[in-house]
């Protein structure tokens, strides 16, 4: 049995090496007010323990310009947008479904069906807090986000997961801070089986790139995050 059981551990995919941090370190208050739009979870989405902790963050530190890559049905733009200032702008940039077989780096085959889809955003689309939300399109390793460097305050990773692209867009979340200083957040870190690329690159980003070394994995979630203050 002990033989039985080794042998299952040694088959599980090896674990994140980021330092956990819980949400109330991230947090300075105990209360707030939070806006919780579309909570029901579809597949591809956030789940709903980690739409609160994206919102709660979002509430705390206050940014004017947000940027999220990968829009997918926008249930987590429309949050975004919704907890954070009334005169904030939130860009979101999807891959449009024409462009699925014409990227540049190779996306994974399992998530083509997030890529598949009618429209982008379809969660915000005519709702008032679409307002504030301006959609681009476009291959994230190939979209100009020149005149959007050193504009944000608050950048989310949630893009394609395949290994390439999770490095290109750490590297651009980065640029697109304010000054170096805010806050990024990427989804599914630490879920080696379904998404082993991105774990590959954040750890490495972590042991390889000063920038990152104060890369943490939320407590009870597959979000890492990274504050520069």
């Amino acid at each position: 049995m002990k033989a039985f059981l080794k042998s299952l551990i040694s088959k599980r995919p090896p674990a994140g090496i980021l330092p956990k941090i819980d949400l109330p370190s991230l947090v300075p208050f105990k209360e707030c007010q939070l806006t919780v739009i579309e909570p029901a979870v579809a597949n591809g989405n956030v789940s709903i323990y980690e739409l609160l902790a994206i919102v709660l963050l979002v509430r705390a530190r206050q940014p004017k310009a947000l940027f999220e890559i990968g829009t997918f049905d926008g249930r987590t733009t429309l949050n975004l947008a919704a907890n954070a200032l009334k005169d904030s702008r939130v860009h979101t940039l999807d891959l449009p479904s024409s462009r699925l077989d014409q990227t540049r780096f190779n996306v994974e085959e399992i998530e083509k069906i997030y890529i598949a889809k009618p429209v982008s955003g379809s969660r915000f689309l005519g709702r008032p807090e679409g307002s504030n939300i301006i959609q681009h399109y476009g291959d994230s390793a190939e979209f100009d986000f020149g005149p959007y460097f050193g504009q944000m305050d608050f950048v989310f990773v949630d893009a394609s997961h395949a290994y390439e692209y999770v490095l290109n867009d750490s590297r651009i979340a980065l640029n697109l801070l304010r000054q170096g200083k805010g806050i990024i957040l990427w989804h599914d870190y630490n879920r080696p089986e379904w998404w082993p690329g991105v774990l590959k690159a954040l750890d490495e980003l972590y042991t390889g790139s000063p920038a990152f070394s104060r890369l943490r994995q939320i407590e009870g979630t597959s979000l890492a995050c990274l504050v520069a203050d």
